[in-house]
């Protein structure tokens, strides 16, 4: 019997080898949305789920499974730094101390961030990661997770900054296509 309906389990996974060889031979790159706002820099990037397989020395195979079974899944890299690449946790910024704006980036900050979806359906993010440098380098950058995000579809994060007070930010993710 002869069908033209293709396998789209098997193009799914032939995508995602294709992703990963990219990732493993070409690191990854993705866009990223920068606000400037009172010396501080905001910075967004969204990071591939299978960069975070790769760096765990995961096969081809499980990465495949991997990726497919968290293709809703979305994790947003996003870093503030000051202008003059001083500790931005410091009083004088966060008007906290410096322990309760380390436990706002730990935790609190989760609350802050959204992503609207071109649908325009609001999911708020799951988690937060704050990379901790221990005033080794001049960003503080935290991991934010959200889940139920259709993938590769375009998003807009949306950051409501009440550790630094300068408001709402959103940062889009579409991909553009290039003019030739």
């Amino acid at each position: 019997m002869i069908s033209c309906k293709s396998d789209t389990k098997e193009e799914s996974t032939s995508a995602i080898q294709q992703k990963i060889f990219q990732l493993q031979n070409q690191g990854w790159k993705s866009k990223t949305v920068s606000h400037f706002v009172g010396d501080i820099t905001y910075s967004a990037t969204e990071v591939p789920k299978e960069y975070y397989f790769l760096k765990q020395g995961l096969s081809l195979d499980s990465i495949s499974k991997l990726s497919s079974q968290f293709s809703k899944e979305r994790i947003i890299e996003v870093e503030f730094e000051h202008v003059n690449e001083v500790d931005l946790l410091l009083k004088e910024f966060t008007k906290l101390d410096y322990e309760k704006s380390v436990m706002y980036m730990s935790s609190g900050i989760q609350n802050d961030f959204f992503v609207v979806t071109q649908g325009k359906d609001t999911i708020p993010s799951i988690g937060v990661h704050f990379e901790r440098h221990y005033k080794v380098s001049p960003f503080q950058r935290v991991l934010i997770y959200f889940t139920g995000v259709p993938e590769n579809a375009p998003i807009q994060l949306i950051y409501r900054d009440r550790l630094f007070n300068n408001g709402n930010f959103k940062f889009k993710f579409e991909d553009v296509p290039l003019k030739l």
